[in-house]
């Protein structure tokens, strides 16, 4: 019976309008945050073609229409000088060789920018566009990656080193499994309520609960039942996602020839999603028997998820928020110091899930008690 628990609340969830959200949401997520964060910020910096003269040894970080123009000349200059130029394609920054219309091409826009003023971004973004489309495309003249562009070329020394760090202490994964730990914890902990919060009450809609509350399937079978049934069908969300990182890091590990660790987003996924889906299932059932209600979950868990939503640098991991943030990609050795009180934190979720989750048992089976008093029930569990 527990088995056939089990399997009906997977197989439920994934017809339900609710998990088609939650997939969704966590997705939209992934790509909008973590890959936007990742594509903006690039994972191995690429040395600049030229770098920029800093008066005092102070690096300013704003960035002008001079930097931009200056920027774009001088790199314009070294591409056309080293006949490749650099090319961004998802989370990979790669030299490609550029052919000789191209080459051609930068020739007479470098004479052209000798001899232009450009008096508003404007003018400069209708320019370097020309010159971004005229290259192949998402190169370092585009729009959207020229900013980025200027600022890794200022900080490449200090960037470099820290990739470096990265790469020999975690295998560059593991540092980006731990920011998007940190993401998709954000989003499974918001939208996990979605698909837990109707699981014990929505029976009553389809006039089962005589058939539920009166059958020997004992308490503990049935509830523990839907509950892995629900944390398996979120928990397989994530995982999906994981796997599809870890594929895109595998792309970026053959470009760059850099060793990554193939268990680092599932490694995470388990050690600090997983505790955080567990506390939203047991709390939402909780809510709903006591409430007899699934928006008073939803209502709760919102103004929590709120009050978690701080990151834990630099007021360190408190033991009462229920999902880890960690909105960085360093260093183990600069993660370290964290390490204890964030596997404090997973522990104490994990047991306040497990002592909400027979909580919850207790106040089905006694709501199962009031309903069973008012009907016999034969040998076999049939009403009489």
């Amino acid at each position: 019976m527990f088995r056939k628990i089990f399997l009906k609340q997977i197989k439920e969830q994934t017809k339900s309008l609710s998990i088609l959200i939650l997939i969704v949401s966590i997705f939209l997520f992934y790509y909008t945050q973590f890959i936007g964060d990742i594509k903006r910020d690039g994972i191995k910096p690429m040395p600049p073609r030229f770098k920029y003269s800093v008066a005092n040894d102070l690096v300013i970080k704003g960035v002008t229409l001079e930097d931009h123009i200056e920027y774009a000349y001088n790199t314009m200059k070294a591409d056309y000088d080293s006949g490749d130029t650099l090319r961004i394609k998802g989370i990979n920054m790669f030299y490609e060789k550029i052919n000789e219309e191209q080459m051609q091409f930068l020739k007479e826009t470098i004479k052209e920018m000798e001899s232009i003023s450009f008096q508003t971004n404007d003018e400069y973004d209708v320019f370097i566009d020309k010159v971004d489309k005229a290259l192949g495309g998402n190169t370092v003249y585009s729009n959207e990656n020229n900013f980025s562009s200027i600022i890794r070329s200022r900080y490449y020394d200090e960037d470099i080193e820290l990739y470096n760090a990265i790469l020999k202490e975690d295998k560059v994964t593991n540092a980006y499994g731990r920011l998007f730990a940190d993401y998709i914890g954000i989003a499974i902990s918001f939208f996990t309520v979605f698909i837990t919060a109707f699981t014990l009450i929505k029976d009553r809609r389809y006039n089962t609960n005589e058939l539920i509350y009166t059958t020997r399937v004992s308490s503990y079978k049935y509830i523990i039942g839907k509950y892995l049934g629900d944390i398996t069908a979120a928990i397989l969300i994530v995982f999906l996602v994981a796997g599809h990182a870890t594929w895109m890091f595998h792309d970026f590990s053959k470009v760059t020839g850099d060793p990554i660790s193939y268990t680092a987003f599932f490694k995470y996924s388990i050690l600090w999603i997983f505790p955080t889906i567990m506390f939203v299932t047991s709390l939402s059932y909780v809510l709903q028997l006591i409430f007899d209600n699934g928006i008073v979950p939803i209502i709760a868990q919102f103004f929590y998820w709120m009050y978690s939503m701080t990151p834990l640098t630099p007021e360190g991991v408190q033991p009462t928020k229920y999902f880890i943030r960690f909105n960085r990609a360093v260093s183990y050795s600069q993660f370290q110091p964290l390490i204890k009180d964030i596997y404090l934190n997973r522990t104490l979720f994990i047991i306040f899930s497990l002592v909400l989750l027979f909580l919850a048992i207790k106040i089905w089976e006694r709501k199962r008690g009031n309903i069973n008093s008012g009907f016999k029930v034969g040998k076999k569990g049939i009403l009489q």
